[in-house]
């Protein structure tokens, strides 16, 4: 009878044990379950801010309107969240790929959503992942408004440019909407030459600076990182070399800027 008693206790003991084990596994995997994942906010289709900056700037349509931006101020730092799908300067962007679910890179998913792309903090410049379609109403509006001013502006060399938005901000034309301006970029980049309609003639290089440095948080450097992952989101990559080029001018380009507007 003891050795019954003793059998049955420890049967029972070995049991419990089993059932807490399993308890403990079955929390572990609800824990890790219930993980959620982040999905990146695009650009809002009809709250993106104003175009150009300037007191000449153009009227706008519609759509776009003027709400963003400062008058003979700089650059539009309003709600960059909601009116542009990105975050705002002050924002603690941490790269394109931040909080984002890699598993639907490959087909059917963002460029944006393949692996390559440098964790680089890019703050506004985060809105070149708008969808195709918010991008193309970006570029037709930017051509829509673009004033003679503006164009004036986009046909200077870059040191002309830079003294410019260094030194006369406040009467310096210049398309100050970041999606509109990495509309015109992705164009660029592309092959296109969207504002030679216009009557922009300036080598493409030159317009590639002056679009990605104004697009760019003021507070926020251009890197070869910096051009690689933004090129590599509008799905027309660019070589390191070619990437350092460009973030050397539009990052004089940033500092210009910064410097104007005080």
């Amino acid at each position: 009878m003891t050795y019954f008693a003793t059998s049955k206790k420890s049967k029972l003991m070995s049991a419990l044990s089993i059932l807490a084990l399993s308890a403990a596994l079955v929390g572990t995997t609800a824990y890790v379950m219930s993980v959620d994942i982040v999905t990146p906010a695009y650009a809002a289709e009809d709250g993106e801010d104003g175009g150009q900056k300037g007191p000449h700037a153009g009227s706008g349509n519609g759509d776009s309107g003027n709400s963003g931006k400062e008058g003979h101020g700089g650059q539009s730092t309003g709600a960059q969240g909601s009116g542009q799908g990105g975050p705002g300067e002050d924002s603690e962007g941490a790269g394109p790929r931040a909080n984002q679910d890699s598993s639907n890179a490959g087909a059917g998913g963002p460029v944006w959503a393949n692996e390559g792309i440098p964790e680089v903090e890019i703050g506004r410049l985060n809105v070149a992942r708008s969808p195709e379609h918010v991008l193309d109403r970006a570029l037709t509006e930017a051509l829509a408004e673009l004033s003679s001013d503006a164009v004036e502006f986009y046909n200077l060399n870059l040191s002309d440019m830079i003294a410019e938005l260094s030194l006369n901000w406040d009467d310096t034309v210049i398309i100050d909407s970041p999606l509109q301006s990495l509309a015109l970029f992705q164009a660029y980049l592309e092959g296109d030459s969207p504002l030679a309609s216009s009557g922009v003639t300036n080598n493409v290089d030159t317009v590639l600076a002056a679009l990605l440095g104004v697009a760019s948080d003021k507070t926020v450097p251009i890197s070869t990182d910096t051009v690689i992952a933004v090129t590599t989101i509008l799905g027309v990559p660019m070589s390191a070399a070619d990437a350092a080029d460009l973030a050397a001018n539009a990052e004089a380009i940033r500092i210009a800027v910064l410097a104007g507007h005080g």
